[in-house]
Formats: C-alpha cells, structure tokens, sequence
C-alpha cells in the first residue's frame, strides 16, 4: 500500500498540487516506502523548506541519488562545505548532475580553475549548457591576467567568447592591450559594445572619454550601457557632464548613481559641490 501512496504522490506533484503530493508522500514514508523520503525531500527543497528535507534526505543517505537533494538542500542554507561534501560523493558515483552543481558552487566560490574541468566534463555529458562553461571560462580568463597570465588567459577568453560569454569581450581586450595588441583590443571591445553587451558600452566610453572628457560618442555608449542594465553608467557619465559644464545633469547622475550604493559616485559629489560652492548641508 505504501507503494501505491507514493505513485500517487509522484503523480500530485507532476499535476502541480504540492499539498497533495506531501501527504502523500508522508504517508508512503509511514508505511515503510523506501524512497518516500528521498522524494518527499526533494519536494520540500522545491518548496523552499530545506531543514525539513535535510534531516529526511540524510535518513536516506544509503540511497546514492540522495546525495544530490541533500546538496543542493545544504547550498540553500549556504552549508557551502557541506554542499561541496555531497556534490562530490555524487559527481563521484558518476551523476552528471552531481559533476554540474559541484562545478557551478565551485564557480560561485570563485574556484573557477578547479569548476571549468568539471563543467567541461558534464558539458560533454550533455547535461550542462555550454553557456555555463563559457561564464566560467570567462572568470577564469579574468583571474589569469590578474596573475599576468596573459597568454593563458587570452586562449581561454577565445574559448570563452565563443561559447557566448559576454562579459569575456571587455576582459580579452584588456588582455589584448597588456600584450601590445592595441588595434584588436580595440576591434574586441567595440565588437562587444556594438553587441550591446552593457560592460562592453561602459569600458568603451571609458576609452574615448579619455581622449576626449566631454565626448559625445562616449555619453551616448554611457546612456546605452545604462539602458542596459549597467549601473556603473551613471557616476560615469557624470564625471563626464561634469567635464563638459553640465553642471546640473552631472548632478541629477550622480546622485542616482549614489542611490544605488556607488561610494566613488558620492566623492565625486563632493567634489561637484565644492566647485560649484554647495556644502549640502555639511559643515
């Protein structure tokens, strides 16, 4: 019977009734069901009850595929190293699914050199997107040049971009302006901000507002990479309003740009105010 109640849950929880499925559930869990527990642990992570699903998914821990809930169960309670633990024993009994999530807690705990191997080889399982690849390969790339590791860095941000990372545009230039290649530094970024890829817009900006502080091509990749999602825009653009004597444009940017956490935007303020004779209220 307790068999019975548990099919009858895996059918609730496909038709969406989450209530039904728990009862059922638990009630397969009552009468003996060996795997009740590991589904009904599954159900209360995805209902956003993990100390509940930890304490049954450990209780069915000599069932291998429980190692993946109670993972992932762990990660919402960000028991970091006891996500890793059960990640690993996953990835270990050869579940795809256990080699992606190791890899994705890895990236996110910005150990990309130990995540992209594990990325690559659940790729190749056909159970990770090559997009998740690439972001990581990106990071990776990023965390290369800071070692001055230009070549390798450049080789895998290559990678990268062809696997769709966007964020890899901004970092392969530099990449490429730190080994003398200027004009394909330059030919990468705009190709990036042409995109519209937002990092792409600012960096770019950034460029011609050095040779040029009140340059209009600059403030119109400056208003796009805002249109885009990049809050770094507005100090930017500010600072160059502010080059230009738009004094209360300026302004009106950077205070937006203080409103959304931006410290340096709040001393360039500052220093907006001061020229202009402002104190703001301070003595």
């Amino acid at each position: 019977m307790s068999d019975e109640f548990l099919i009858r849950g895996q059918h609730a929880e496909q038709a969406g009734d989450a209530e039904a499925a728990e009862t059922l559930y638990r009630r397969a869990l009552d009468g003996g069901e060996p795997h009740a527990g590991y589904f009904l642990g599954e159900l209360l992570i995805e209902l956003g009850r993990p100390e509940e699903a930890i304490t049954l998914l450990e209780a069915a821990a000599g069932d291998g595929d429980a190692h993946l809930p109670l993972g992932n169960a762990r990660w919402d309670l960000d028991d970091l190293d006891g996500a890793e633990e059960q990640f690993r024993l996953a990835a270990d009994l050869g579940q795809p699914a256990g080699l992606h999530n190791l890899g994705l807690l890895l990236h996110d705990r910005d150990r990309v050199d130990e995540a992209v191997p594990l990325l690559r080889e659940s790729v190749a399982a056909g159970h990770t997107e090559p997009r998740l690849l690439a972001e990581a390969l990106a990071d990776l790339g990023a965390q290369l040049q800071d070692e001055d590791r230009l070549d390798e860095a450049e080789a895998v941000l290559r990678e990268a971009l062809e696997g769709g990372a966007t964020e890899a545009y901004v970092y392969l230039s530099s990449v490429l302006a730190r080994l003398g290649e200027d004009e394909e530094a330059d030919r990468v970024l705009r190709a990036g901000a042409d995109l519209g890829v937002p990092s792409a817009e600012l960096q770019l900006g950034n460029v011609l507002s050095d040779d040029d502080p009140a340059s209009s091509d600059a403030e119109a990749l400056y208003r796009r990479a805002i249109e885009h999602g990049e809050v770094g825009g507005h100090n930017n653009l500010g600072v160059l309003l502010w080059d230009a004597g738009r004094l209360d444009e300026a302004e009106a940017e950077l205070r937006v740009a203080i409103g959304l956490g931006d410290e340096i935007a709040q001393q360039n303020l500052d220093g907006l105010l001061a020229e202009r004779g402002h104190t703001n209220g301070r003595t």
